[in-house]
């Protein structure tokens, strides 16, 4: 199974765990799109321009006020929500419903936010 399948199934099942998510996707932080799970609706190379465009002020921010290292981002919007985590050397973007189970969302999102970092991670 090729990596490109293995996010792709990995997208499926945070899907399938969580139904408040509308639709996920896993992009390079140069905003190039590598895997999604976007509704059929969603311009796919916009959500992910537009997402690493919030990464890319979020490390700026993380950087500057707190000297830390950017992990994650929520944001909230009237008719559904953002959720951006960095995932090692890609980032993991999911939206949701409005009202979402907000814990159980998070949970999700580590648990496959770690399993695409462990997928993209450098061999040395």
């Amino acid at each position: 199974m090729s990596k490109i399948d293995e996010v792709k199934k990995i997208l499926a099942d945070l899907e399938a765990k969580v139904p408040d998510i509308i639709g996920s996707a896993v992009i390079r932080t140069n905003g190039l799109l590598i895997a999604s799970a976007l509704p059929s609706e969603s311009n796919e190379r916009m959500v992910a321009a537009m997402s690493a465009a919030l990464l890319g002020t979020s490390k700026r921010t993380a950087e500057a006020l707190f000297g830390g290292t950017f992990r994650s981002l929520s944001l909230e919007i009237d008719k559904g929500n953002m959720f951006l985590m960095g995932a090692g050397r890609v980032i993991l973007v999911v939206l949701t419903t409005k009202d979402p189970n907000v814990g159980l969302v998070t949970l999700e999102i580590e648990d496959s936010s770690k399993k695409i970092s462990e997928l993209f991670q450098v061999e040395e």
